[in-house]
Parts: C-alpha cells; structure tokens; sequence
C-alpha cells in the first residue's frame, strides 16, 4: 500500500471569514471503490491526526464473504469443529464444508457443534458430501458490549451456584451449572468473531461501540479471561457432583468467604472495566492478595483434617479454581486501566 500525498486547499468563504478546507482523493482507490460524481463518502474523526473515510458501499456490507474448506481424509472429529470455528472467528458470512471424506457418525456431531457452540450460524444447505453454513447474526442484532455483559452475568451465576453446589452436596445443580458451559463458549466465539471483523475493516470499531484498534485488542483479552472464568466454575461445580465440603467446618467458612470475595473482585472488576475507574481497578488488583491468603488457609485446613484422599485433591483445586477466577478479574481491571490512557 502506497502513500500519497495531497496539499489541502481551501475554498468559499467571505472576507475575513475561513473558507471550506478541501483535498482530493486519489483517483485509483476512488475508481476501485466504486465512486462516481456525487457519490457519497463518510467521515468519522478518529483522533486529533487521524480522519477515516469509507464509502456508503462498504458501511452497508452488502457483499458477503464466503469460504471453502475442505475437510481431508482421516481428520479426527475434534479437528473438524476446529477448522470449521476458525473460519466463524474470522469472519466469513457464508462456510462451506467438503465432508466428502468424513463419516456419516462424524457428520452428526459436526451439526450439532455448529448448532450448539456458534450464535447465528445456521446450516442452509446440505448434501451427503457438503454442508453450507450461513451466519445471519451480526453486532446490529447483538450488539457486542450487550453480549459481553450476558456472558459475564452468566460466568457469575456459574460461580455462584457451583460453590452452593459443592457446599450442600447438591449434584442436581451442579449438573446443571456444567451444561451451561457451552453458552459461555457461544458468546466467546461470537465476541471475537465480532473484534475480528473490527479490526479488519476500521469503520466497524465504532459501529460495536469500541474506539480503535487497540480497544479491540484489549476486549479480546478480556472475553478470553471471562471465557476462563467460566471454564473454572464449571470445574468447582464438577467437583461438586463428587465431593461435599463437611458442614459447618472451618474450611467450609474458608470456602465461602474466598467464593465472596473472589467474586466481589470479579465483579468489580468489569465495573472499573465499563466505567474505565482507575482508582477500582487498582482496588481490585490489590484484593487478590487477600484471596491468595485465603487460599493458603484453606489448604492448612485441608490437609490438617481427616479428609480422604480424593476429596482432599479435589477441594484443593476448587480453592484453586476459586483464586483463579479472582486473578482474571485482575488481569481485566489491568486492561481497565490500559484502556484509560487511550481515553
């Protein structure tokens, strides 16, 4: 990509009044784009020094996108599904899948992940050997920040309910806390399908209600720190359909109190992050320390009583998993503050 350099001139105006500053555009990306006299362009101010211009073409995205993948022979499952979502996080509108090589039991499971894990994909055509995919969601039907906080309510009540599970031994809610792990997975992919095609193509940072390419870059990290989150109350409440803390016991009072204030720092720290709030941010950060301090006697705790084997392995990972969570609120609150200094 070449630069050009066009001098500025300026036009109208009456005496001792500024007239209409105005420069060209060069002829070769004008003509590519499509712009005829009396074409329409629009102009958003980035910053200071910085102005972008596109088209009224390409703020429609009236053109789709679309991919081929062909799937070769003896590709595990797994890989699939993995090939398929990479082609969803880039972007592409319309995914067309080649399974002439890949089974009939295959098939089933690569439908139902495309149904289950990815938000507005839909499957609109099919053969024996070709699946096509259409993704018909797009950030004006879910705006991006919108579903950045339905994941983040969601992570909460994962957390919450997993530690209720695993203080009263209550397998049923611990089950269900597990099956809505793939809801937290279909907001994640489509919040980074939704960032990626923002920084592809910049007239779309401002349309998910972002600022620059460096807003986007700080988001990603911070749905992939929720994503985590959720990743770790699934895990506490797996340990809950096994293992029950023993009623009433000093670690049960350790366990609740890190629960408490693990999510107190979760939580505030997608507030600082919303608010751009430094000083919480900060707060935040430093509260984790007390949750590591928790957790240290939490273990003393453990492996002072007479807990089996098992239990004891797997209350030492619910204690950690608990501390986890707390240190992606950190991480969040860091790109909380970030995020401030572009402001």
């Amino acid at each position: 990509m070449s630069t050009e350099t066009r001098k500025v001139q300026v036009t109208g105006g009456k005496k001792g009044e500024e007239g209409t500053f105005i420069v060209s555009l060069p002829k070769n990306w004008a003509k590519n784009a499509g712009l005829k006299p009396k074409s329409e362009v629009q102009l958003v101010p980035l910053d200071r020094y910085s102005l972008l211009v596109y088209t009224a073409a390409s703020s429609e995205g009236a053109t789709l996108t679309e991919s081929h993948v062909k799937i070769p022979k003896g590709l595990h499952t797994e890989d699939i599904v993995r090939n398929f979502i990479t082609q969803y996080l880039a972007g592409f509108d319309i995914i067309q899948l080649d399974l002439q090589y890949v089974k009939a039991d295959q098939r089933v499971v690569v439908k139902d992940a495309i149904r289950r894990l990815l938000i507005g994909a839909e499957i609109v055509s099919e053969t024996t050997e070709k699946i096509a995919v259409q993704c018909f969601l797009g950030q004006a039907n879910l705006p991006l920040l919108n579903a950045l906080e339905r994941m983040e309510a969601l992570v909460q009540s994962m957390q919450n309910d997993g530690v209720i599970a695993l203080l009263e031994g209550d397998e049923r809610l611990a089950e269900e806390v597990m099956q809505r792990d793939p809801e937290v997975d279909r907001f994640y992919f489509y919040i980074v399908r939704q960032l990626t095609a923002a920084v592809g193509r910049t007239d779309h940072i401002r349309k998910i209600g972002l600022t620059s390419p460096q807003a986007c870059l700080g988001y990603r990290m911070v749905v992939k720190s929720i994503e985590r989150a959720g990743d770790h109350a699934t895990r506490i409440a797996s340990i809950a359909a096994s293992t029950q803390l023993p009623e009433k016991s000093p670690l049960a009072n350790t366990f609740t109190k890190m629960h408490q204030l693990s999510g107190t720092v979760f939580q505030d720290a997608l507030k600082a992050l919303r608010a751009l709030d430094v000083p919480l941010a900060h707060k935040t950060i430093h509260r984790v320390n007390e949750i590591i301090q928790l957790e240290d006697a939490g273990i003393r705790q453990l492996l002072s009583g007479k807990h089996p084997v098992e239990s004891v392995v797997n209350l030492r990972l619910a204690l950690e998993s608990l501390r986890r969570i707390a240190e992606y609120g950190s991480d969040i609150s860091e790109t909380a503050i970030n995020l401030s200094v572009e402001r």
